[in-house]
């Protein structure tokens, strides 16, 4: 599972970062960093859910990885407003602005639904857990 997600998540990402940034490496040169630590971070807490899996563990690292990554797309994205100074001519700057506070929102809704949805199976795992250690009622004669 992890070495899937590795896949899915770092080399692919990476490979057409790479590619990409050969055209324009003033445009792509910080995101290397970037995907090496989105991988990282969902590698990570795919491992450590798969480990901890049966416990409640389980659910604090499904919560922590929502946690995580809303704050991530924060940073990244630089809270929603992206700036790029790019010199195509020597001495002639274009200055592009990006705003993608929507798209951020649209990030965040959807890892504020895995964080409720990972706290609500807490809850499950919790009251199942519960309801196993309760004697059972025994049928009157």
């Amino acid at each position: 599972m992890g070495l899937l997600y590795f896949v899915l998540f770092y080399a692919v990402p990476m490979l057409l970062v790479s590619q990409v940034s050969r055209f324009a490496p003033e445009l792509f040169s910080d995101y290397g960093q970037i995907v090496t630590l989105f991988a990282a971070v969902v590698i990570f807490f795919v491992v450590a859910g798969e480990i901890t899996s049966g416990t409640i563990f389980q659910h604090a690292f499904s919560i922590g990885r929502a946690l995580i990554l809303i704050i991530f797309f924060v940073v990244a994205l630089d809270g929603g407003i992206v700036k790029l100074n790019v010199d195509v001519i020597e001495n002639m700057p274009i200055n592009i602005t990006a705003d993608l506070r929507v798209y951020l929102m649209m990030l965040i809704v959807i890892d504020l639904i895995g964080l409720a949805k990972s706290v609500l199976q807490a809850l499950n795992f919790l009251s199942e857990r519960t309801e196993k250690q309760l004697p059972q009622p025994q049928p009157a004669d």
